[in-house]
């Protein structure tokens, strides 16, 4: 399993945000601290509080907005797919990143999260698809 741990500046607002985009928290392993965002099978997103998150690194917590400091892509099986799950989480309270990029077997779009956490969602043909 993969487990994405992200520091958040308001708890319930990120797991609305999440929910919102049609994920599931599993709230066995949820508590004042942290929330669970169940993205597939294998894949977890963490949204720790950022004082919670302290306890997990050493020096201070960044602060994605600023700058981020990954991107997370998630795959989804159709260019339309990809267009909706945007979609629905800029309608959320997301920012939308630059336009689709589009090539031949691949299109994608990007977006931050209200916490500033950068996400790609992207079709790429052939591909399996997680989700």
């Amino acid at each position: 399993m993969l487990f994405v741990k992200l520091p958040v500046r308001d708890l319930a607002a990120a797991r609305a945000f999440y929910e919102a985009l049609g994920f599931r928290i599993e709230e066995t392993s949820s508590d004042e601290g942290e929330a669970a965002v169940v993205l597939g099978e294998e894949i977890v997103v963490a949204l720790h509080t950022r004082e919670r998150f302290a306890d997990l690194v050493s020096g201070a917590v960044g602060d994605p907005v600023q700058g981020p400091t990954a991107v997370h892509c998630l795959t989804a099986d159709s260019p339309a797919a990809v267009d909706e799950l945007v979609g629905r989480a800029v309608d959320a309270g997301a920012r939308p990143g630059p336009s689709a990029q589009e090539e031949d077997v691949r299109y994608s779009r990007t977006f931050t999260d209200p916490d500033g956490n950068a996400w790609e969602i992207a079709w790429i043909g052939q591909l399996h698809v997680v989700n």
